[in-house]
């Protein structure tokens, strides 16, 4: 869990470093978005739950935590860059630096101790039937 918590904060860092290279270099636009898609999702979800995927996730639980991951880092990529264009003050350096600032802070701030009476999140499965599951057909 360190090494995915350092391998956040420095993926943001290293894409805003790549900014020094030409706008059309394939790395530059593959760092980046590889970045934006999974990085500051995988940081709200570390600070959020505590980890990335439940012990007890099989094939159906990494796709929910990469669904959720690059739903929740677009999200974020959106309203930093929407805060930036009403301040206006946009631009590609500024939209970096301040996603992945906000990525580092999120990142370290999971490996923190919570303080007395906070907890986590940490969903319950709950005990009615779901939606569209009529279990009234069964023998």
């Amino acid at each position: 869990m360190i090494r995915l918590r350092w391998g956040i904060v420095v993926s943001g860092w290293i894409a805003l470093a790549t900014t020094a290279l030409p706008e059309s270099s394939a790395a530059r636009v593959v760092i980046v978005a590889a970045f934006l898609l999974v990085c500051p999702g995988l940081a709200a979800l570390l600070l959020c739950t505590g980890r990335v995927l439940a012990p007890e996730a099989g094939r159906a639980g990494i796709l929910e935590a990469a669904v959720v991951t690059g739903a929740i880092s677009l999200a974020i990529s959106t309203l930093v860059a929407e805060a930036l264009f009403l301040g206006h003050a946009f631009t590609p350096v500024r939209f970096l630096l301040v996603l992945a600032g906000l990525t580092s802070v999120a990142a370290l701030a999971s490996a923190l101790p919570r303080p007395r009476g906070i907890k986590r999140f940490t969903p319950v499965p709950s005990s009615r039937p779901r939606l569209g599951h009529d279990d009234s057909d069964r023998d």
